[in-house]
């Protein structure tokens, strides 16, 4: 690839990047963008979007190249050894086109052989998703999301599965949604449309759950764990709860008089993050050494939305339909699983949804500071931080009353959503700034630069029973 320089009609000075740099070359043509110092903020990142659909098109024709080598090397049928064992399972073509892609392209034979794997299923069942991709309408992170929750599926549903899932990579306002976002977003829809119960999958699944231990460099290590959702919560949230109390423990450790910040201080490690506190209180359980009020097992509180009719009984898992709870900062639970932790829950909060709207039902009360009643209903309408793209726990977040008490704003639904701290920030010091534009909470953004995004309130019956509801129009 060859960079030239030239000037345009409006002496505006563009880079040009000429692929004619290699004879044995297919990539021919010019591709050019403006000079990045030249451009506003807003220039800017119109050029960065421009970018990705570049590079969109780049990966979809990568992947259909290599889809090509594999089914041609299949063709040509390479010469073999006669009397020669068959080998790699009787999938010699599969191996051959590895290496073949490893060597060409510089990758590891394990990441050459999950590209062969997308590409094989992208040009076949998934033929919908690299269109969208070729043409810029998902990004490649976008499509491998959609792969990785389709590969579980019977081959009948994955492509029904993907249909919906690309109406699913935008909100219904139009914002496109960022790859955390989209999983969590398709999990629930892979569930309702997996032909097998959740209950029956979870069971098969359990066999899979172990706990690992990976060496690091600089004396460290990767401790996880594969566990049932319900219990793997249940530890972070009190892994969470160690970590804050330790934090404010700090914080008022620090504002007494006389108290100070050296190296022998009682208060040096005071400053530790919260990831760090949370890494320190899961080695204080299992070792000892935790002298806690609440030392023993956890009891932190673990959030589960379950529709009326689940807990009566009156709701049935079956394929096609999931009358299905939801576990806080996981997603869909199998029913089994909802009626046990409702019964063994010694005071669990109910929060009751409309099976048939999928709206979360609940009162506003007007005071300065949310109750608990309220702060319950903003956890489960939010779900998460409120800013566009952000998927940080709401339990993790701040109420924020979207007109400013101090200007007359209430403190009921309408007016509160659930922020990180971070994204508080942008909205306090007024750089952001957003409106409630619905009874249902969801918001209007307005960036710096005059850029408006959209973020939607969660709505199960969205995510809960898709083919129960007819599928917003394709942006």
């Amino acid at each position: 690839m060859e960079v030239k320089a030239f000037v345009t009609d409006d002496d505006a000075w563009v880079p040009a990047a000429v692929f004619t740099d290699r004879e044995d070359s297919l990539l021919v043509g010019t591709v050019s963008f403006p000079l990045a110092s030249f451009l506003t903020a807003d220039g800017a990142l119109r050029m960065a979007e421009s970018a990705d659909r570049l590079i969109a098109w780049a990966t979809a024709m990568k992947l259909r190249g290599m889809a090509r080598v594999e089914e041609a090397i299949r063709e040509e049928s390479p010469r073999r050894k006669e009397n020669q064992p068959v080998r790699f399972g009787g999938d010699e073509v599969h191996a051959l086109a590895v290496a073949e892609v490893s060597t060409t392209c510089a990758l590891s034979e394990g990441t050459a052989a999950r590209f062969l794997n997308d590409a094989a299923d992208l040009t076949t069942s998934q033929w919908q998703v690299l269109e969208a991709l070729e043409v810029g309408e998902i990004s490649d992170a976008q499509a491998r999301v959609i792969l990785e929750q389709a590969r579980s599926l019977p081959a009948e549903e994955a492509e029904k599965f993907s249909t919906v899932a690309l109406l699913r990579t935008q909100t219904r306002q139009g914002r496109r949604r960022t790859p955390s976002e989209l999983r969590a977003c398709l999990r629930r829809l892979r569930e309702c449309l997996h032909p097998e119960s959740l209950a029956a999958r979870k069971a098969s699944a359990q066999r899979e759950r172990g706990v690992w231990f990976s060496a690091e460099p600089d004396g460290m290590c990767t401790l996880s764990a594969r566990l049932a959702a319900e219990v793997g919560m249940a530890i972070f949230n009190g892994l969470d709860r160690d970590a804050r109390q330790a934090s404010a423990s700090a914080a008022d450790l620090r504002a007494l008089p006389g108290s100070c910040d050296g190296p022998d201080s009682p208060s040096a490690e005071d400053h530790r993050t919260l990831s760090e506190l949370r890494a320190d209180a899961l080695a204080h359980r299992l070792l000892g050494g935790f002298d806690g009020p609440d030392a023993g097992a956890f009891r932190a509180e673990v959030v589960v939305t379950i529709p009326v009719g689940l807990v009566l009984g009156s709701g049935a898992e079956s394929a096609g339909t999931l009358a299905a709870a939801e576990l806080g900062g996981y997603g869909p639970l199998d029913a089994p699983t909802a009626r046990r932790l409702a019964a063994l829950s010694p005071t669990w909060h109910r929060l009751f949804i409309d099976c048939t709207s999928g709206q979360a039902l609940g009162v506003g009360r007007t005071a300065y500071r949310p109750p608990k009643a309220l702060r319950r209903y903003l956890y489960c309408r939010d779900g998460t931080c409120r800013f566009p793209g952000c998927t940080r726990q709401a339990k993790a977040c701040e109420p924020d009353h979207t007109i400013e008490w101090q200007d007359g704003g209430t403190t009921d639904a309408g007016n509160l959503a659930m922020l990180c701290r971070k994204h508080h920030a942008l909205k306090s010091v007024g750089a952001w700034t957003y409106r409630q534009s619905s009874p249902t909470g969801d918001l209007m953004w307005r960036s710096p630069l005059g850029r408006d995004y959209s973020t939607e309130a969660v709505d199960f019956g969205t995510d809960l029973f898709p083919l129960q509801r007819p599928d917003p129009p394709p942006f």
